[in-house]
């Protein structure tokens, strides 16, 4: 499987090379980091206070020319295997160290890249800094591995992406010879929609899928609404162990500077044979997010919301929070 992998990829860049100089661009590159922090006070039983600073990014972007680009970035944050008292605690991972080839429609990353499937939904919910997408936020997917993208842009509305990576996420080791394959396209019709589809799978004794299925509708300037579903059949290579769920969410601009934004995730899974309750009811539920955010320029957010976990479990209390959360970019 290793030989095949990388003759795909010599095949795919060998031809670049012969190309690769232009004389007229001047090589560029800048520095960049982004901070996600917050304030958060619990309601009722969740009466916990404090500040956190949540995570930082640092890196750098280099053009060697119009055709190759390079980025590295470090993830600076907690470990998601530390108990809440260990917070305190940070550490530096790469979240991307890759080379990206483009070639008129068609664009090559190699290394340790950023995965497609959530770009889309990102960009358009636009607050990643107070919670990730669903499938993100549920451990359904990573947002970056090492592996190799391949992105082509067929036509200004419609594109398409194949992705094969180790499938453990960027900070984890590969120690196995299981690689995750995925493939997704995204399609900007009819106006004002924007849709994307992925879906991945990975074998080991059986095999584990993943469908996402997204769609956004969006109101000249004025507001937007967008909705995501997300199957996964066979979780951690474990017999029709399935986890499902979906994400609504909308925002509306009251200003330039000035969002109404609200979300409501709900997360569920099967019934085993024999079984009376879901078999992974502990984690299952609902959650809500809503509130306003503030974005006095260009490269700041601040969001005032309200956030809600319910969880099925009927033994297992709720949580409930008021954040305020910032944004800034540098």
């Amino acid at each position: 499987m290793n030989s095949r992998f990388l003759s795909l990829f010599l095949i795919l860049i060998c031809p670049v090379f012969v190309h690769s100089q232009d004389k007229e661009f001047e090589p560029k590159g800048k520095p960049f980091a982004t901070i996600f922090a917050n304030f958060h006070q619990g309601i009722g039983e969740s009466d916990d206070a404090a500040f956190e600073l949540v995570r930082g990014y640092i890196g750098y972007e280099y053009h060697f020319s119009p055709k190759f680009y390079a980025k590295i970035n470090v993830d600076i944050g907690s470990p998601n295997d530390l108990s809440p008292y260990s917070k305190l605690r940070r550490y530096a991972y790469f979240k991307n160290a890759y080379l990206r080839y483009t070639e008129n429609k068609l664009s090559i990353e190699f290394g340790l890249i950023s995965l497609k499937q959530f770009k889309v939904q990102e960009k358009i919910w636009e607050r990643r800094y107070l919670m990730k997408t669903f499938a993100d936020e549920y451990k359904l997917g990573s947002s970056a591995d090492l592996g190799m993208n391949i992105h082509y842009q067929f036509t200004k509305n419609i594109s398409c992406d194949f992705t094969m990576s180790n499938g453990e996420g960027y900070n984890s080791l590969q120690t196995d010879d299981i690689f995750k394959y995925g493939i997704g396209s995204t399609i900007k019709l009819p106006k004002n929609f924007t849709s994307h589809v992925f879906y991945d799978f990975s074998k080991n004794d059986l095999t584990e899928s993943t469908l996402l299925l997204f769609t956004s509708y969006r109101q000249d300037k004025k507001w937007n609404i967008a909705g995501e579903f997300v199957y996964r059949w066979n979780h951690d290579w474990r017999e029709n162990h399935d986890i499902y769920g979906f994400s609504v969410y909308g925002k509306y601009y009251l200003t330039n500077k000035y969002q109404l934004f609200a979300r409501y995730d709900k997360l569920e899974s099967n019934i085993l044979e024999g079984e009376e309750n879901p078999w992974n009811l502990s984690k299952n539920g609902s959650a809500l997010v809503a509130g306003i955010q503030y974005s006095p320029i260009k490269n700041i957010k601040v969001a005032l919301n309200y956030h809600d976990w319910v969880p099925w479990a009927a033994n297992d209390g709720g949580e409930s929070y008021i954040f305020l959360n910032l944004q800034v970019k540098m």
